[in-house]
């Protein structure tokens, strides 16, 4: 049964050695099942939700969770474990120990060395923390806010000074990068002129857009943290839901305008708006994430306020177009 490893590089906080214990219970492939049952108890173990089974080098060979040890029927260890399982090294992102604990459903993840040799586990416990950690780090980045040295949680803390600090420079951005959204509206200065009721709806497009691209961003952000995705599927499908809504909200505005204002050209023109902007930001929502992470930066990072910005800009050209060749 397992000795006490010792673990003496630095890493960092959230590298899987920060997170894992040591002292977890191991058996031989070749040992009998009475016997581990036998050697677990008395022994204090860090985390004793899975039995490791190594060989004589210390080598991970497979996993015994410990319900299946308790119901099993055979003799040797080796029969009932799970052969060849994945393990993460100790340097490993707290990611991917997260993402692979979802795609396997581990309780407790092995972490090996170089050589293969497990080093020891990350428990149930730091699995829930990771999650959250990583959880809280994802909607602070969607929000355009950078994440603390310490963690999420220690952001809530920190001065206001560093607060600010780490909250501005996206807002910077996003102030600058409006003038793209400006430059639309300027383009299409003659149509504000002419129909005064075109400036009513410009809030209302800019809002839908947001909310649509936001919620593409969350799904491409999750499934980009769960492992590997089919972005062309997801593409397609992200295209489909945000013509549907658009479709739907489209009626809903285009019925709303038509009875208040009674102006048909108008009303189709806010619906096509609400339709392709619908669209557009579903895109670009789910797909600059995926972007960021192709050139191996966080998927998060930033992805709210950019996408903010084109969804913004792409909503207004679509509906001042509909406005140019529908009502003026």
């Amino acid at each position: 049964m397992p000795d006490t490893l010792s673990v003496t590089h630095a890493y960092t906080r959230e590298a899987a050695a920060a997170h894992m214990l040591t002292s977890v219970p191991t058996a031989r492939p070749g040992t009998p099942v009475e016997d581990v049952i036998a050697d677990l108890r008395g022994q204090a173990f860090r985390s004793a939700d899975t039995v490791f089974v190594v060989d004589a080098d210390g080598h991970l060979e497979g996993i015994v969770r410990i319900n299946d040890l308790f119901a099993a029927t055979a003799e040797r260890i080796g029969e009932i474990m799970e052969p060849e399982h994945e393990a993460v090294r100790a340097d490993d992102d707290q990611e991917e120990i997260a993402a692979l604990a979802i795609r396997l459903g581990m309780i407790a993840v092995p972490v090996v060395d170089a050589e293969g040799r497990l080093i020891g586990a990350v428990p149930p416990e730091a699995l829930f923390r990771i999650l959250r950690d990583e959880h809280m780090e994802d909607l602070q980045r969607l929000a355009g806010i950078g994440t603390h040295a310490e963690g999420p949680g220690a952001a809530l803390d920190a001065p206001i000074l560093d607060r600010v600090r780490r909250r501005l420079p996206w807002l910077v951005f996003g102030l600058v990068a409006s003038s793209l959204v400006t430059l639309v509206m300027v383009g299409f200065e003659h149509a504000l002129d002419a129909n005064v009721s075109v400036a009513f709806f410009v809030p209302a497009l800019v809002y839908i857009a947001g909310a649509i691209g936001t919620q593409a961003v969350s799904v491409s952000v999750r499934a980009l943290a769960t492992g590997a995705v089919p972005i062309r599927r997801l593409l397609r499908d992200e295209l489909a839901i945000g013509l549907a809504i658009g479709l739907a909200l489209g009626v809903l505005a285009a019925g709303g305008v038509l009875a208040v204002f009674g102006d048909g050209p108008l009303a189709l023109a806010v619906a096509l708006a609400v339709l392709g902007g619908g669209a557009v930001s579903a895109v670009v929502g789910f797909g600059l994430p995926w972007a960021f992470d192709r050139l191996g930066s966080d998927p998060a990072l930033g992805s709210g306020p950019v996408c903010t910005v084109i969804q913004d800009a792409a909503s207004l050209a679509i509906y001042f177009l509909a406005v140019s060749l529908l009502v003026l």
